[in-house]
């Protein structure tokens, strides 16, 4: 049996469900599958391994919805002339509320079939809650994004990132 095989997203928490546009499709990813993120804390056999990632190859969905991959997101940024890190916090919506800094590119590869939820991102404020004077600023989200929980560093291989 996959990992998440059985898991409904109607049973997922209500800040994941808030972490979507609309309700995500479950979709089987084949070993081998790379994704990535940026993120300020590196897997080096952390548990639990953060469930959020992005597609390193741009991807068909079952509804026909295509998730870019990075060399298209960063094709995107280079055209407004922005850093493809500056590109996937506006559009994954990453804001100061999560604590994530995205200093470091993670790649990963998965070593099994896993199932997982991919989706929209939905908007979220840019700032941490604390700033209710700018709870009206928002990163609009948009771009696809991989919810992958109980991943566990035995169903990955990290990729070095080059250049």
């Amino acid at each position: 049996m996959e990992l998440n095989e059985s898991l409904r997203f109607e049973e997922a928490p209500p800040t994941v469900k808030q972490a979507f546009l609309r309700a995500p499709e479950k979709i089987l990813l084949a070993s081998h599958v790379g994704l990535y993120k940026w993120t300020n804390s590196p897997l080096i056999d952390r548990m639990p391994v953060s469930p959020w990632w992005s597609f390193v190859e741009s991807t068909p969905l079952p509804s026909g919805a295509v998730a870019e991959g990075f060399r298209v997101s960063e094709e995107r940024a280079n055209r407004l002339k922005k850093t493809h890190r500056e590109y996937a916090r506006v559009r994954a919506a990453i804001s100061g509320q999560f604590g994530n800094s995205m200093k470091e590119l993670l790649v990963i590869q998965l070593n099994e079939p896993v199932r997982a939820f991919a989706g929209q991102a939905s908007g979220q404020p840019e700032f941490a809650k604390s700033r209710s004077d700018l709870s009206n600023v928002l990163f609009i989200g948009g771009a696809h994004q991989v919810w992958l929980p109980n991943l566990t560093p035995r169903h990955l291989t990290v990729v070095p990132v080059r250049g």
